[in-house]
Formats: C-alpha cells, structure tokens, sequence
C-alpha cells in the first residue's frame, strides 16, 4: 500500500508540532499555525513566507518546519522563482500543508493566552 502526499504531510507536520510542546515559544508557535493557511489565501504565499520569516525566531522555525514538510530546500527561493502555473500549485500545497500544522496545533499546543494565564 503506497502512502499518499496527504498522510506524508500530516505525520511530517505532527512531528513538527509536537516537538514544540512545553517551549516558551510553544504559544507563539501555535498562533503561527493558526494564522498561515488563511495569510496564505489573503497576501499570496511569498508574502506570507516572507512576513513569517521576518516576526522573530519562531516564524523562521515555522518557515523552516513548513519547508521540511514539503520537502524542498527553500520555499521563499522556490515561490519566488517559479512561473505562473508552479507558483499556484505550489501555493495550493502549501495552503495544505499549513491546513495540518493548524489542526496539530490546535490539538497539541497551549494558546499563547493560555501560556500566559498559566505563568501569572
């Protein structure tokens, strides 16, 4: 039985986001995941890449996690170089991808309003 891109990317992206479990950033983290399949849809996915990497250290490891679970080297090199047709499909499978870390991050990962109520 072969294992469809799907499946890949969800056992990919939960391992991603488990491994963010009970780190400062973990709440950070999850409002990325939260936010990227729709930034996706609205800004385009070079801006959305782009705007991700630039917030702070957990957006360039969401970035980096997003690209491992695709699998290229460089998405924001990848997106900005492809033509017309690659670039939608490639925003297509990102919008995806971002689709699994969502569901993962809710079910794994603390809201940052959580994290915060729990330091208090």
């Amino acid at each position: 039985m072969s294992v469809t891109r799907h499946q890949r990317w969800s056992a990919a992206a939960l391992s991603c986001v488990s491994a963010q479990k009970a780190k400062a950033t973990e709440g950070k983290y999850r409002t990325l995941c939260m936010k990227m399949p729709g930034l996706i849809k609205q800004a385009g996915l070079v801006q959305a890449l782009v705007f991700m990497k630039s917030r702070d250290d957990t957006g360039k490891t969401f970035v980096k996690d997003l690209t491992t679970v695709y699998g290229a080297k460089d998405l924001v090199a990848d997106a900005q170089a492809a033509k017309l047709a690659p670039y939608l499909v490639l925003s297509n499978d990102l919008a995806q991808v971002s689709i699994w870390f969502r569901r993962f991050a809710q079910i794994e990962l603390s809201d940052e309003d959580d994290t915060r109520e729990s330091r208090s």
